[in-house]
């Protein structure tokens, strides 16, 4: 393989990278005026001075290059101007792309906007693309099951979009009054998490549905030899805007099973006020539905004979105002939570998601309920709840861990845990 034929290859990649610096030099006076370059003659290779000349272009290079770009450009406006250049019809991509031209709505791979945004606007900045024909989105016989139609079609019609699946893997430790103010947990924790559109694109409306599994305390506890399996499962309804309002509503389900055997179940809920350069200010609430009865029998530590507990737990009913932002210079997000739970502990959180990788993401998050320390409290610490977890999440699709943020459909909830999941004792 000759070497010199790459050399123009990096040559072109270089001027490309310095196409935003030398975008503000002086435009020519005479744009019409092109001078004519003799037809380069590619199976000549350039010389090794020249190639590492045009590698490191010096500052005036860069400014007549720039001068050169404007003017093709303004000459060709020019001369479409004058009519004698006809422009390209667009219409014709309607059979190409399989998408249809509509003022105003979404092209496969772009948006066309038509008018300024508005509150509450969840149209522009989205990109899509590569998922389908048209129709994808809405059921029907002539649309479900050709060929690149990635939608099901009975009993409602979703689409499946690689963009908005991940999978995440990693560990946790938490504690909370289950563990009767003793060893805190510490285990694994693996699963999948995916939104779709609602019912089609022009709801604007979103579907998540998500699982979470749990081991841990797999040698056991001072008080049980049994480990702790978990299981949580996560379904909801959200809308994501660019500007305005969104939010969402999820039901939660969790399974566990330790010196115990309890199932429980929640709702959660987010509204917040999405600022239309950055940030979001909201309100996120989680709200018992089901309760669970505990009887068992534990060896505490420094006792000699089992205790016996009896004793219903519920989910806490947690209210928490938050602030979340993207990392605009990596792709991800960002959540700070501060507020307080019906037993009046109060509750510290936060939650980041940073992209390492096209495919790859670091997902860390805690919670922090702070028991109230009064008389009426002897052992505050029994009832101290916490949660740290930290987690590697692939996205299947490319480049999807950078930009899972801009998608409308990812899931809005992240799948619950041992944070948005904590029990609590009833009176």
């Amino acid at each position: 393989m000759r070497v010199f034929p790459w050399i123009i290859v990096l040559v072109t990649a270089f001027g490309a990278a310095n196409l935003v610096s030398s975008a503000d030099a002086q435009q020519p006076r005479e744009p019409a005026k092109l001078p004519r370059l003799a037809p380069t003659d590619y199976s000549v290779p350039p010389s090794p001075e020249r190639a590492i000349q045009a590698l490191n272009p010096s500052s005036q290079d860069r400014v007549q290059a720039a001068r050169q770009r404007v003017a093709r450009a303004s000459y060709v406006a020019s001369k479409v101007q004058a009519g004698d250049i006809q422009p390209v019809d667009y219409s014709v991509l309607s059979n190409a792309a399989g998408e249809q031209y509509i003022e105003g709505e979404i092209v496969e791979g772009a948006v066309m906007e038509e008018g300024p945004m508005m509150p509450g606007h969840a149209t522009a900045g989205i990109y899509h693309e590569g998922f389908g024909p048209a129709g994808c989105d809405s059921c029907g016989d002539s649309t479900c099951g050709g060929d690149g139609c990635n939608t099901f079609c009975f009993p409602i019609c979703l689409s499946l979009s690689w963009e908005d699946l991940s999978v995440r893997a990693g560990v946790e430790g938490f504690k909370g009054p289950l563990n009767q103010g003793m060893d805190g947990s510490f285990g694994f924790l693996y699963g999948v998490n995916w939104g779709t559109p609602f019912f089609g694109k022009s709801t604007g409306l979103g579907l998540q549905l998500g699982v979470n599994g749990s081991n841990a305390n797999l040698h056991g506890a001072s008080f049980t030899d049994n480990s702790r399996d978990q299981f949580f499962m996560t379904a909801g309804l959200f809308r994501r805007v660019d500007w305005g309002w969104q939010g969402g509503v999820a039901w939660d389900y969790m399974s566990d099973e330790w010196y115990y055997d309890i199932t429980a179940s929640q709702v959660r809920g987010e509204l917040s006020w999405k600022f239309q350069c950055t940030g979001e200010v909201g309100f996120w609430f989680a709200a018992s539905d089901q309760t669970s009865l505990v009887n068992s029998q534990v060896v505490l530590q420094g006792d000699s004979f089992p205790t016996t507990i009896n004793q219903n737990y519920q989910p806490n009913n947690m209210f928490a105002f938050f602030y979340r932002t993207p990392l605009e210079v990596c792709g991800g997000e960002m959540r700070f939570s501060a507020g307080w739970t019906e037993d009046s502990m109060g509750l510290l959180g936060a939650e980041t998601s940073i992209p390492i990788t096209q495919h790859m993401a670091v997902e860390t998050n805690f919670l922090y309920l702070i028991p109230q320390d009064s008389e009426d409290r002897a052992n505050p610490y029994v009832n101290e709840t916490w949660n740290v977890g930290i987690n590697l999440v692939w996205y299947p699709r490319a480049c999807s861990a950078a930009s899972a943020g801009k998608s409308y459909y990812r899931p809005l909830f992240n799948v619950a845990n041992n944070g948005t999941f904590s029990m609590y004792p009833t009176n």
